[in-house]
Order: C-alpha cells, then sequence, then structure tokens
C-alpha cells in the first residue's frame, strides 16, 4: 500500500544530511590495532562511495518526483566562470586556513604553522580521486539540490536557501570539530554564491574540485617533508 508523502523534498533533503558521518560513525568501533589503517580506507573509499551513492539516489527521487531543481540541469558556462571557479577555489583554501588559525591568533599565539589534516595518512591517486569524487557529489547534493529544492520548491529566499545548505555541507564534518564545521559552513556559502550567480552547479563543483586538488598538492608537501 502507497501513502502520501506529504513534503517528499524535505525528505530527501534530510536523507543527504552528513552521508559520511554515519560511515565514520559505524567504522569508529573496533578500531584499536588498526585504527590507523582502517581510518584511511575509511577516508579514501566509505566517504566518496557513501556520498556518491547518497547523491545518485536523492538526485533520482527528485527527478522521479518531479522536482528536480534548474541548477542541475545547467552545465554550460562561459570561460570567464571557469576561471573565476579556479581563483575561488584556490581563494577559499586561504580562507580555511585563515578561519583555522583565527581562533588561536585571537588567543594571542604566534609563530603558527599552516598544517593539512589528513584523513587517510597519505596522499596518493586513490586519495586524489576520492576527493575529487566527494567534492563532485557534495556540489551536487548541496549547492545544485539543497539550494534548488529550498528555493525554487519551498519558497525560501536565495540567502536563507544558501545558508541553509551552508550548514548541511558543514554538518558533513562534524567528525573533524567545530573549529572544521565553521570553515566549511564558510567555504559553503562561498560556493553556493557562485552558484547563484552563476546559474549553473558547474562553477561551484569546479571551484570546490580546485580546492581539494591544492590541499591535496600542500598535503602531500607536508607528508614529504615529515
Amino acid at each position: 500500500m502507497w501513502s502520501r508523502t506529504l513534503c517528499l523534498e524535505c525528505l530527501v533533503l534530510a536523507a543527504t544530511i552528513a552521508p559520511a558521518e554515519l560511515v565514520r560513525v559505524a567504522t569508529a568501533f573496533g578500531m584499536r590495532g588498526h585504527g590507523a589503517a582502517r581510518a584511511a580506507r575509511t577516508a579514501t573509499y566509505g566517504v566518496p562511495a557513501a556520498y556518491s551513492a547518497v547523491c545518485a539516489a536523492a538526485i533520482a527521487v527528485a527527478a522521479t518526483g518531479g522536482f528536480s531543481p534548474g541548477y542541475l540541469s545547467s552545465w554550460s558556462v562561459g570561460a570567464l566562470w571557469v576561471v573565476g571557479a579556479v581563483v575561488a577555489g584556490c581563494a577559499v583554501v586561504a580562507l580555511e586556513f585563515g578561519l583555522g588559525a583565527a581562533p588561536y591568533l585571537l588567543r594571542g599565539k604566534r609563530g603558527l604553522r599552516l598544517g593539512v589534516m589528513l584523513a587517510s595518512g597519505s596522499v596518493d591517486a586513490a586519495f586524489v580521486a576520492s576527493v575529487v569524487a566527494t567534492g563532485i557529489a557534495e556540489e551536487l547534493l548541496y549547492r545544485g539540490l539543497w539550494i534548488g529544492i529550498l528555493h525554487e520548491r519551498l519558497g525560501l529566499v536565495l540567502p536563507a536557501a544558501i545558508l541553509a545548505a551552508a550548514c548541511a555541507y558543514a554538518l558533513g564534518h562534524v567528525f573533524f570539530g567545530m573549529n572544521v564545521v565553521a570553515q566549511k559552513a564558510t567555504t559553503g556559502a562561498v560556493f553556493g554564491v557562485l552558484l547563484v550567480s552563476s546559474g549553473s552547479v558547474v562553477v561551484p563543483l569546479l571551484a570546490h574540485v580546485t580546492q581539494n586538488l591544492v590541499v591535496s598538492a600542500l598535503g602531500a608537501r607536508q607528508a614529504a617533508r615529515a
């Protein structure tokens, strides 16, 4: 027997909050003795698999339910937007580093050295592929789907939709601590502005992938110096 879902759009949004956290929590049990290896496998394979699966399911439900946002169907952007996306992706790396350093600077600490948090412990081809896949899925979910549904279907004004999507995106990083959540909420808002300004999910997607690649390169350099 089928029953009418009062707000399928809201159900889809709720189901897409922090899919990777479920994987991290599930694999956090019984990690004694093999914790580092299991954490590395989770970061490299589990997280992108979780995001990709949830993303595909959510987009499929939206499409069959007749509420697929317009942002997900707009894939054509000009060369200037591509360049702007790459520049923005590099800029948000510096933005996140600044936000991470701010609490320590406010407490009077000086001589801080920037570091990259590597969940997998190393940077190799599999790690780079995983962060690219995760970045793509996150943008399709939290920018293309979330902002589109909140604004187009639920009538939320764009600034509020951008902030709500940024908060949902940030919650996917709560495993790393509240400082990282604040960083991701801020960059998520930047990606949301890029989406609305360009009218296409391609722009924030390129910016996010650029950010992840730059962080991966910095991580590889950090690991080589260790």
